[in-house]
């Protein structure tokens, strides 16, 4: 692995040499292509958003949660 870009301290990017990127957050590590990681990144980066808004506004958030496939 070269180039590693860490993040928070739980997460970080390696650029490996098979052409993957190798993401870990914590003790999961996830492969992408750099198409697939960028794609991820956005998806991720707009659920933070929902989440900010859900978090202001408590009507919406149950609104989420009744939506929601809970696991528990």
């Amino acid at each position: 692995m070269d180039n590693i870009m860490r993040g928070d301290g739980q997460s970080k990017v390696a650029f490996c040499g098979c052409g993957k990127l190798h993401f870990t957050y914590g003790p999961v590590t996830l492969h992408f292509d750099r198409d697939e990681f960028l794609t991820f990144a956005d998806s991720i980066g707009r659920l933070g958003g929902l989440v900010r808004q859900a978090s202001q506004d408590l009507p919406l958030a149950s609104n989420y949660i009744q939506d929601a496939n809970v696991c528990h």
